[in-house]
């Protein structure tokens, strides 16, 4: 068989090869989705040189990094609590939710360098169904993440709450788990901010 002859049939058979694992695997741009052993940022390939190919993934519900502060306000109002930790200002906004008396409230913490956010996080022991991280939202099971985001990178304790926290890298999001379900999810500009 020539080569040209081999690489004609060969080609179309190793691109629908490629293309095979991602078959009945949804994803929206702009999230993050574990398909083939491998996490990726699904973008519509209009990300900047400059900026980091996953930028577009690195969002919770309405918010994602680099929104203003101006635009948060818009969106929750007055933050309940400030407090500041060196040059970032982490900002609480509580959910309000039909929440029995006595439940604690889930909340947003969104820490700002000067007027950009810089991270998201979202916190909660109830399902907080409206706000979302890849299809993945406060309440959801264990399993449900392992199915979008896949195995941790890297996992460690989080003893103050009872639970474990799950992070992905090189790409800067964590998730705590706590009882088998998501209790906090979190996205920042980058890794340790």
């Amino acid at each position: 068989m020539s080569m040209k002859r081999f690489s004609r049939n060969f080609l179309p058979v190793f691109l629908l090869m490629l293309t095979a694992p991602l078959a009945g695997v949804q994803a929206a741009e702009g999230e993050f989705l574990y398909s083939a052993g491998q996490l990726a940022c699904v973008t519509g390939g209009n990300a900047s040189v400059q900026a980091p190919s996953y930028l577009d993934c690195l969002r919770i519900g309405p918010i994602r990094v680099g929104d203003t502060l101006r635009t948060v306000s818009m969106k929750f109002g007055k933050a309940r609590q400030t407090v500041n930790r060196g040059p970032v200002t982490e900002r609480v906004y509580p959910i309000s939710l039909n929440i029995p008396a006595g439940q604690p409230v889930p909340y947003w913490v969104i820490g700002f360098e000067g007027q950009r956010v810089v991270f998201i996080q979202i916190s909660g022991n109830m399902p907080v169904e409206q706000y979302a991280l890849s299809s993945i939202r406060v309440g959801d099971t264990e399993s449900k993440l392992l199915q979008q985001f896949g195995p941790a990178e890297v996992t460690r304790p989080v003893p103050q709450i009872g639970a474990v926290m799950w992070g992905y890298k090189p790409y800067p999001v964590t998730f705590e788990i706590k009882n088998g379900r998501v209790f906090s999810m979190r996205v920042s500009e980058a890794i340790g901010k």
